[in-house]
């Protein structure tokens, strides 16, 4: 279970990418969001992870600042109106995922085993949840199968 919830955030939560102020096409679109996925899958592999206290104490800085780029770079991404709700639901189980990667750094920083792996299950489910949507808007990257 830990490992699929480590896959799981490597696919969902990212770094870097670029951004746009004007809205894209759904090809640009997917492209870029894939992209963003796809890097950021490569930054939280290389920390790693084993999903224990020490691990999520160690790089919580790293962990925490993948996400809050991930989340910057997403936003600044302008979807079509074709995927535009798609994109909206993407974003926010995304930013439920963040949340639960920072319930799971705490928990390591207070030592609290439990509930770690309860943030851990719960970054599954929400991580999970984003598929769907990624699926809709043709984001190969941000979701396996």
């Amino acid at each position: 279970m830990q490992r699929l919830a480590l896959c799981v955030v490597v696919l969902v939560l990212g770094a870097c990418g670029g951004g746009s102020s004007s809205t894209l096409t759904k090809a640009q679109y997917d492209t870029k969001l894939s992209h963003l996925c796809l890097l950021s899958s490569d930054q939280i592999r290389e920390l790693h992870l084993t999903g224990t206290i020490g691990d999520f104490r160690h790089y919580a800085r790293s962990i925490a600042h993948i996400d809050k780029e991930f989340l910057k770079q997403l936003a600044a991404l302008k979807p079509p109106a074709s995927i535009a709700a798609a994109a909206a639901g993407y974003a926010r189980e995304s930013a439920k995922a963040a949340q639960d990667n920072d319930d799971a750094i705490a928990a390591a920083k207070a030592g609290d085993n439990v509930k770690l792996h309860a943030a851990l299950t719960q970054l599954n489910h929400d991580s999970l949840a984003a598929w769907p949507y990624a699926k809709t808007m043709g984001a190969t990257g941000c979701y396996i199968g």
